[in-house]
């Protein structure tokens, strides 16, 4: 069966000294690996390599078999080009972590128009617009939300539980923030909802709901494992 579908590169793996199995999330099937022979011998691909650039935005003509087995892409292109995601330093590293993110949050996720527009629109929002040293701590909120576990704000209490996302007065038997994590947190929380909100936070900040976040992410995703780049972005917020 051939399809057309939007789709986000997440990965390239080498599969041996000339093909390659590229990892996207697609707006059609959701999260699909597609094999492309010869990917790494100069000149012989169909595919240009430049368009499988972790992060890119893809329209692509592609051969589904949905037998649980890799894909085959027939056609490529690239549907938005970055200005300058590439040239801003700060803004290509935030990438890479949410692409990192993406690719231990969607290895099961099936197709969400919702879901694939968000993570669409968050790459082009880092792009254009002045950079942000909170865009992605509030992409994970964000991202939360989508995949079922965004924080409950409508609790109140000292103490957020992290493994029923709720905030309680009492301290959880399981995995929680401190009274000083969760006023970080809930301080990201209304910067979701009030537009108006001017809250600066500071480097610290940023560092401690990060590794919250990471926490809160390993305890309701399946195997989720905390991207690499987060030691980059500690680095950066130092």
């Amino acid at each position: 069966m051939n399809i057309s579908t939007k789709a986000i590169v997440l990965s390239v793996i080498k599969y041996n000294e000339q093909d390659a199995v590229v990892k996207t999330y697609t707006e059609q099937t959701g999260f699909t690996a597609y094999f492309i022979r010869n990917f790494f011998k100069k000149n012989k691909s169909r595919l240009k390599k430049a368009y499988f650039q972790p992060a890119n935005l893809l329209e692509l003509v592609a051969t589904h078999k949905n037998k649980g087995q890799l894909e085959y892409i027939k056609e490529a292109r690239i549907y938005y080009h970055y200005k300058n995601i590439h040239l801003n330093f700060d803004k290509l590293n935030v990438a890479t972590f949410i692409r990192e993110v993406l690719l231990e949050s969607l290895k099961n996720e099936q197709a969400d128009t919702d879901l694939f527009r968000f993570i669409e629109h968050a790459f082009m929002q880092l792009d254009n617009e002045i950079f942000n040293p909170d865009f992605h701590v509030l992409f994970l909120l964000q991202l939360s939300r989508l995949l079922g576990f965004f924080p409950d704000n409508q609790t109140q209490g000292d103490y957020f539980d992290l493994y029923n996302g709720q905030f309680t007065d009492r301290i959880p038997p399981y995995k929680y923030l401190s009274p000083a994590d969760s006023l970080i947190l809930k301080a990201y929380l209304g910067m979701i909802f009030d537009t108006k909100n001017t809250e600066k936070m500071t480097s610290a900040d940023r560092k401690r709901a990060l590794d919250f976040l990471m926490d809160y992410y390993e305890l309701h995703i399946a195997q989720f494992i905390t991207p690499k780049s987060v030691k980059i972005l500690h680095r950066i917020y130092e």
